[in-house]
């Protein structure tokens, strides 16, 4: 098995493990807890980056929200082919208005819009705070 082959299946079983955790976050149906780790978690999300073989964060363009990110969410993962599914999270700044940058970055807001991606253009993934979705904005009064 090549070294490329190799990295793209760590990659691939990582993201597995990832999903499995994301949805026990989610889907945590016990008798006793119910949904207890989604609320000490605050969210049913996982956010990442992830970083090409250039060594830059992926990223897509939402044409139909006008707005760019590098982070996302894992919906699910292809084993067989090494793809995964992930939903674009949109960046907000402290004032709750889009910014694609990273210094200005106070939440992350979740979308519907989905993209595929072949697991052997990415090198390694970075997981974010899940505090990145939670967080509150407030804009207290200049007066």
């Amino acid at each position: 098995m090549s070294t490329e082959v190799k990295s793209n299946q760590c990659l691939c079983d990582a993201l597995c493990e990832l999903k499995l955790l994301q949805d026990l976050l989610n889907n945590s149906q016990t008798k006793f807890f119910g949904r207890l780790l989604a609320k000490i978690a605050g969210t049913d999300t996982i956010p990442l980056l992830l970083i090409t073989k250039k060594g830059s964060p992926l990223s897509f363009r939402s044409a139909e929200e006008c707005f760019e990110t590098s982070y996302f969410r894992i919906e699910s993962v292809d084993k067989e082919t090494c793809c995964t599914t992930i939903s674009l999270l949109r960046p907000l700044d402290i004032e709750g208005n889009y910014s694609n940058s990273f210094c200005d970055l106070v939440r992350l807001e979740k979308t519907s819009i989905c993209k595929n991606v072949d697991l052997s253009r990415i090198c390694a993934i970075q997981l974010l705070e899940t505090e990145l979705l939670t967080r509150k904005i407030i804009i207290e009064p200049k007066w």
